[in-house]
């Protein structure tokens, strides 16, 4: 019935995410429909505390003819593009501050994103979001990036001022085999 309806607006999408409640309202389902074998995802949406409960449930699935069930949502590279409500991103035209405490292994991003208005800042941040998990896979961005804000990129500002968002995930493995202090 998923398949048929091939999209998350419907009554099987509706019905499979109320039995997965029950086992936990954190979890939530991603599906594609697009290419065989189609995909269905049990996500835990960045909370790193759900990952084996994540996991635990792909796994307890029943096998599904033309369907691979996983957990966690997978690395598939940045997007070139990302929606939200009614703000649209060129990936290309997003860059990052990495936000790094001397002495913390924590990293935050500040996002910064051409011609954006305050108005469209929470529907910016939601996109940027919804990009970051395929670009470097949920567990991932979840393990290496602790908060992200969003913010417009300053109008004076110059290329080599921030760091492209396509170089994120090599950003991140630079940083990663850093030595420690």
């Amino acid at each position: 019935e998923l398949a048929a309806a091939g999209e998350a607006d419907s009554p099987a999408y509706d019905a499979l995410l109320e039995r997965l409640h029950v086992v936990d309202p954190g979890l939530f389902i991603e599906f594609s429909t697009y290419a065989q074998p189609f995909e269905f995802i049990v996500t835990a949406e960045g909370e790193r505390s759900l990952f084996d409960l994540a996991r635990a449930v792909a796994a307890a699935a029943p096998v599904i003819s033309g369907w691979t069930i996983r957990a966690l949502k997978p690395k598939l590279g940045l997007p070139v593009e990302v929606r939200w409500r009614d703000v649209t991103l060129n990936l290309a035209d997003v860059v990052f501050d990495p936000l790094e405490r001397e002495g913390s292994s924590e990293l935050g991003l500040r996002v910064l994103i051409p011609g954006l208005r305050a108005e469209e800042r929470d529907d910016a941040h939601n996109a940027i979001l919804r990009a970051l998990d395929p670009a470097l896979g949920e567990e991932a961005f979840a393990k290496a990036v602790q908060h992200t804000e969003v913010c417009p990129l300053p109008e004076n500002a110059k290329p080599d001022d921030f760091i492209p968002l396509e170089h994120l995930d090599s950003f991140i493995r630079s940083r990663t085999r850093r030595p420690s202090a």
